[in-house]
């Protein structure tokens, strides 16, 4: 294990970033969700949808990558979760790279829906982030 936050331990700082930026957010997150068949996400996260046609809340399982794209990632098991992920209450699983501008995931928002990332469902990320990154140490 690399780091504690928030009295959980995280196998790496990419990690407690990421717990981070989602406590600046507003979102309610959760470590180490439970597998999904062969996939164990690294967080399952809720955030808000005021979308009158929506839940009150929108919840994803995330696995976090240390990548800088989501171009040639291929194959990973979270992204088999498009809209939805059977047997969880989840919306869908997300991957979340090394910055938010690396974040995608496919959720029904109202009566349509789509692809999103974080730039859709968070106002100041960019300064959210550079202050999540400045709270964490590097180790």
């Amino acid at each position: 294990m690399c780091c504690k936050y928030d009295g959980v331990y995280f196998k790496t700082r990419l990690e407690v970033v990421w717990a981070t930026f989602f406590d600046l957010a507003g979102w309610e997150w959760d470590a180490n969700p439970p597998a999904v068949g062969d996939w164990k996400p690294d967080f399952e996260v809720r955030f808000y949808c005021p979308h009158s046609a929506c839940p009150d809340y929108h919840k994803l399982l995330v696995s976090v990558l240390p990548i800088d794209t989501l171009e040639n990632v291929r194959g990973h098991p979270a992204l088999s979760y498009e809209y939805s992920v059977p047997n969880n209450v989840a919306d869908a699983g997300a991957l979340f790279g090394n910055h938010p501008s690396v974040s995608r995931w496919a959720i029904v928002h109202g009566i349509n829906g789509g692809y999103e990332g974080l730039f859709t469902r968070v106002a100041n990320v960019d300064a959210l982030w550079a202050q999540a990154e400045s709270m964490v140490p590097h180790f």
